[in-house]
């Protein structure tokens, strides 16, 4: 059953969150945070999946789809903050936390921050901390988007090069796919530029390396071993430091590791929370 709410976040912006049952009342939820520029409906492929057997919890971040984008910036911090106002409005003690990427660096946050909430965190695609070459990517990122609201030419363009960094040479082979992906990008309301700007803002000063040590709960670490917006070193970091974490590497998939590798990931996650 699938049903969604709109929560208010604790400076008043408005938060839409898809809120899909498992047919069991008791099954274990699952909250899926997505990544810059992309709203809950980016996790079609998963919830399709696993709304069979968890409760599975989607929300806009601020800034995208159907949530609102207020003035930034923002920081994975507060966009933790949202989550566990989601977390009550849904009556959820504990959830298994995925990421993708930003919504990764938010996931650590909410874990630090309130670790009794978490019973498990899977970081997709993600960081602790922006490494030179992509942190130059997004503060161009942050020059450009704005053009992308100007025409739909600047915005096709805006999205055939998002996806470009996104996707491995041999996904933009698959013609079928990439027109998939692409009309799925055109079907989405455009990010507002406040929202962009805002989650940007939040990607850059991101940096929980110092304190990932502390992490006390089951950690799943997925990435793409052709990922050029998040360096694979940046998960093997990641690994070493949380105490426990499985690392797991996929060959030849990039920065969109939940769709080019969605088999494996799917996999792994329900092996992982088996275990959890």
């Amino acid at each position: 059953m699938s049903s969604t709410l709109e929560v208010t976040a604790s400076d008043g912006a408005h938060l839409h969150v898809v809120d899909q049952r498992a047919p069991d009342p008791a099954a274990e939820v699952v909250v899926w945070l997505q990544g810059l520029n992309a709203p809950a409906a980016a996790w079609a492929v998963q919830l399709a999946h696993f709304s069979r057997t968890h409760r599975c919890i989607a929300p806009d971040a601020r800034g995208v789809g159907k949530s609102d984008a207020p003035p930034g910036p923002y920081s994975t911090g507060q966009m933790a903050g949202d989550v566990l106002r989601i977390l009550d409005a849904c009556a959820v003690d504990r959830a298994h936390v995925v990421g993708l990427s930003l919504g990764g660096a938010v996931a650590q946050e909410l874990a630090l921050a309130h670790p009794a909430r978490v019973r498990s965190i899977a970081l997709l695609a993600s960081f602790a901390k922006q490494a030179p070459r992509s942190r130059a990517l997004m503060e161009a990122w942050r020059t450009v988007y704005p053009l992308a609201e100007r025409s739909a030419p600047l915005r096709d363009a805006w999205e055939k090069q998002a996806y470009a960094w996104l996707f491995t040479d041999a996904y933009w082979r698959n013609e079928p796919a990439v027109r998939a992906a692409l009309r799925f990008a055109a079907a989405q309301p455009l990010q507002p530029v406040n929202g962009f700007l805002g989650q940007i803002d939040a990607a850059l000063e991101h940096d929980a390396v110092s304190r990932l040590p502390g992490l006390r709960m089951p950690t799943l670490i997925v990435h793409g071993a052709l990922d050029q917006l998040a360096s694979p070193a940046g998960a093997e970091e990641m690994a070493r430091l949380i105490p426990g974490a499985e690392l797991l590497v996929l060959p030849e998939v990039g920065h969109a590791v939940n769709l080019e590798g969605q088999r494996a990931v799917n996999a792994a996650l329900r092996a992982f929370w088996r275990k959890a």
